[in-house]
């Protein structure tokens, strides 16, 4: 798998694109691995480093998954943050919170995708969900009020 070191133009660009959940701002360099997902990374290697690294042993992955940058189906771009991302960004995440209730939380850890209530709805697209303190994940709100769950599987709750 390639990885390339994105810019500090491509970085302000997918920082804008996720812009729904405020202004976000890291010191982090960002590397992008595969086609789409984004990966943070604070530690001391050089960028040249990194990729001297890359090039003896292929790794996938350094540094945090932070988010994903997609292509939708209408040719526009879709960006969001990885939970983890949202652990660390917490402080800064200000717009587009959806909170979960009691109820809600089994349906979202399950993996489920569910109708929110009438008073939720007025979110539109992407969100950070929260439960009481926590961040728990990001999903989209569709048009018809129901939330699409991204939760990776190996953080579901397993069901018998």
């Amino acid at each position: 798998m390639k990885i390339h070191i994105m810019d500090r133009t491509k970085k302000k660009k997918f920082l804008q694109e996720v812009n729904y959940l405020g202004n976000l701002k890291t010191k982090n360099l960002f590397l992008m691995t595969g086609s789409e997902k984004i990966r943070a990374y604070s530690g001391s290697l050089t960028t040249e480093e990194i990729m001297a690294i890359w090039r003896m042993f292929p790794i996938e992955g350094v540094g945090l998954y932070f988010g994903k940058l997609t292509i939708n189906r209408h040719g526009g771009k879709e960006a969001r943050l990885s939970t983890d991302a949202l652990h660390l960004m917490k402080n800064q995440i200000s717009e587009n919170i959806l909170e979960l209730d009691d109820k809600q939380i089994l349906l979202w850890f399950a993996g489920k995708n569910f109708e929110l209530k009438e008073e939720q709805k007025k979110l539109k697209s992407y969100v950070a969900v929260k439960f009481e303190n926590d961040f728990v994940g990001t999903g989209r709100i569709s048009k018809d009020g129901i939330l699409q769950n991204f939760l990776p599987k190996e953080r579901r709750i397993r069901q018998n």
